[in-house]
């Protein structure tokens, strides 16, 4: 079935996030293979950006500490293009709302469990419970910021392989690819990332 014209808008968005953490693991130096993106009808989709979230070395705590913020941002990243229009304008309530309820709710369970992890490096002793939210909160706002600034920085490449990617998707049911190969094709992706 071909998809309707009043699902370009939703269509849109899933390209934009997966786009989003797609660059952004360019920008923390992650190994990356590509996008893709289904769309179910009535309702649903399904999108990944393939990502290996390797790192060279972890031989202290500081590298832990560094991987732990740099799979943070990635996984923030999604969302954040995806409430992110071309001239740069973010919508936080849109954002919050789909790390809670709606396509970023995956995402948000990852992330949430990392920063626990990283609260736990960073402050080790801390027993009090407001305390703890306090430390959690930091570094969330901290991250949301870091990776706010990247994607603003790079929107209009986000939005460019996005749009790549939703230029191909015809029909339902269907899962559609911008391999690695494709992306690298990119002039702005050859420009910023070629080795």
């Amino acid at each position: 079935m071909r998809i309707h014209q009043h699902d370009s808008i939703r269509i849109r968005k899933v390209c934009n996030h997966e786009a989003g953490h797609y660059i952004l693991a360019r920008e923390m130096k992650f190994k990356t293979h590509g996008i893709s993106a289904k769309f179910n009808f009535p309702q649903g989709h399904s999108g990944s950006s393939g990502c290996e979230p390797w790192t060279p070395s972890i031989n202290s705590t500081e590298d832990i500490e560094n991987y732990l913020e740099r799979r943070v941002q990635v996984l923030y990243a999604g969302v954040i293009a995806e409430a992110m229009d071309i001239e740069g304008n973010y919508d936080s309530d849109y954002a919050l709302n789909e790390w809670r309820n709606g396509g970023g709710k995956d995402d948000y369970s990852k992330f949430r469990e990392l920063i626990h992890v990283l609260r736990n490096i960073r402050h080790p002793d801390t027993n009090d419970e407001q305390e703890v939210q306090k430390q959690l909160d930091n570094i969330d706002n901290e991250l949301i910021q870091k990776t706010g600034k990247i994607v603003h920085e790079r929107i209009a490449l986000i939005h460019g392989v996005g749009d790549t990617l939703f230029r191909k998707i015809q029909e339902y049911n269907i899962e559609y690819e911008l391999p690695e190969d494709e992306i690298n094709q990119i002039q702005m992706i050859k420009k910023l990332y070629s080795k």
